[in-house]
């Protein structure tokens, strides 16, 4: 019908090869609505779709053909017949790309010249062809009575079952890649060891945090987690992790709190060969790049400094990091979970936290309750925590419950969970905890985890800054004086005049973490700051 002049035999058996072709012939008038005519079904060319099988899995693609309708029945129909590894994208002449994506791959049926240029990797499947259905329909006008319609049938059933054998050939080999990959994530910690039934608890308050995040869990949002010190933040993360669809993928917890600020960007982004004196020969793999396929939780996300929140801001906008001394982009599939017991907003307000990275981080929401406002929640944690330690059941007193119920719990759930771990070991009766098992008030003021001794998280922004410069100038064999300090909190963009710094080091002297020398010595990190350091590093790299 491109032709000048389109003719065809009147009494020929006419067949449209789709309803776009039926309705321009109708508005020329080659055809009427009352004319016997075919309009044809077609389908892809079976033949061709291993090629497309073995586009890595995740890929954008664009699937190319010459008007928008047929574009996406074709992506319909790789769907149907269960072509669901790779992202397929509709692309005809007058359409936009969108300007985010990257495109190393195209599929087109025989329309092979509207594919742009740069797009190396093209798997031309051909012509689409009539489906069954129509084939059998055209031999039923021909009124072909004695033609053998398996004729039709066979190579079409022939061809569906060489599909099914090939995707499940492939399925197998993922699902085989699969398990070795996870029993390597599994053997570096690299998996989520929490669900929402470990998330014990009935109160109305824990109830509706636990609704909120299983149905936040099955989207693709970045979730910001917020609550006090010990209410089970990273129960809620990890819980996420295994009941989104990336419960298969990595799931990596880093704790800012707990990284010196010389080492966050290199373990965040990884690193190139000679990026910096140590390091490693080949470079470093980052542990967003780790996390590709799977979740990153950032714990403690409002102590990370000015510089590295930048940088944290690109990676949630553009999905791609940088290692450092690099200059290759590299993209990451990653979903982002951070936690905080910091007010976000109230640091967002007196300029320590970027804006922008906070409503990047906060499009999904939780604030877990503290223990204190749910204490109805208390008794079957407590059987919980013991169901965990002991294989025989231990009875608890009531008074027990009574003292727990009038308790406000700072400490909030570790706090309980770390009781009941000392009630357990002290207990003359191995069937019962008693009253007089439990510990004097001064107890857990000195022997709790030493996370909780020296927490380094209690410390404000500027503390932990200074902290860090400390212990990066101690590292290099320099002094740090008060003016070396300040200069370096300036590179990090942290503004703090040399009287300032003065302050709080005396603050963190009074917290045994420094001594500050007078004269040439500096400041030094005393052997419980360097101890906190290491213990903070240890547990957060896992």
């Amino acid at each position: 019908i491109d032709e000048e002049e389109t003719k065809f035999e009147k009494d020929a058996l006419l067949l449209l090869s789709s309803e776009s072709v039926e309705k321009e012939m109708l508005e020329l008038g080659l055809v009427k609505d009352t004319d016997d005519y075919i309009v044809c079904k077609r389908i892809l060319n079976f033949d061709y779709i291993g090629g497309i099988l073995n586009i890595p899995k995740g890929e954008n693609v664009l699937f190319v053909n010459d008007t928008k309708g047929t574009t996406h029945k074709c992506i319909e129909a790789l769907k149907d017949i269960g072509i669901t590894h790779i992202k397929c994208e509709p692309f005809y002449p007058g359409c936009e790309l969108k300007k985010d994506r990257e495109y190393r791959y195209a599929i087109t049926a025989g329309e092979a010249h509207l594919v742009p240029e740069y797009i190396e990797n093209v798997v031309d499947v051909g012509p689409r062809l009539f489906d069954m259905p129509t084939l059998i329909k055209i031999s039923e006008k021909m009124q072909l009575e004695n033609y053998d319609v398996n004729r039709i049938v066979k190579p079409y059933t022939d061809k569906i079952i060489h599909i099914a054998k090939k995707m499940v050939v492939l399925n197998a080999e993922a699902e085989g890649v699969k398990n070795i990959l996870k029993q390597k994530l599994t053997s570096k910690g690299h998996t989520a060891k929490y669900h929402f039934d470990n998330i014990r608890g009935s109160s109305s308050a824990l109830e509706e945090t636990k609704r909120k995040a299983q149905k936040l869990a099955k989207t693709e949002l970045s979730i910001l987690i917020e609550g006090e010190s010990g209410t089970g933040k990273e129960l809620f993360a990890s819980a996420i992790h295994n009941e989104s669809g990336r419960k298969d993928g990595p799931y990596l917890a880093v704790n800012f709190g707990a990284l010196p600020e010389e080492i966050v960007e290199s373990e965040l982004f990884g690193y190139e060969e000679g990026a910096f004196t140590g390091a490693k020969k080949g470079g470093k793999v980052g542990l967003f790049q780790q996390a590709d396929g799977g979740t990153i939780f950032l714990d403690e996300v409002g102590d990370i400094s000015p510089r590295v929140q930048t940088k944290l801001l690109r990676v949630l906008q553009e999905r791609e990091v940088m290692p450092v001394g690099g200059s290759n982009i590299q993209k990451v599939d990653i979903r982002v979970l951070a936690a905080t017991n910091k007010d976000l907003k109230a640091m967002v307000q007196a300029g320590t936290f970027r804006d922008d990275l906070y409503y990047r981080l906060k499009i999904g929401y939780l604030n877990v309750p503290p223990l204190r406002e749910r204490k109805e929640d208390i008794r079957s944690m407590v059987e919980y925590f013991i169901e965990n330690e002991e294989t025989e059941p231990v009875e608890v007193e009531q008074k027990v419950y009574e003292r727990f119920y009038n308790y406000d719990w700072s400490g909030n759930v570790r706090e309980l969970r770390n009781i009941v771990k000392y009630m357990l070991a002290i207990r003359d009766d191995k069937e019962r905890i008693t009253i007089n098992d439990l510990p004097d008030e001064h107890f857990f003021d000195t022997n709790d985890e030493y996370e909780d001794v020296f927490d380094i998280n209690a410390l404000d922004l500027q503390q932990r800054q200074i902290l860090m410069a400390i212990n990066h100038l101690n590292g290099l064999g320099k002094n740090a004086g008060r003016s070396l300090i300040s200069e370096i909190l300036k590179e990090r963009g942290m503004e703090l005049s040399e009287s300032q710094v003065r302050s709080r080091l005396e603050t963190l002297q009074e917290k045994g973490l420094v001594t500050i020398n007078r004269g040439k010595s500096g400041t030094t990190l005393t052997k419980e700051g360097r101890n906190v350091l290491d213990k903070c590093i240890e547990r957060a790299l896992g």
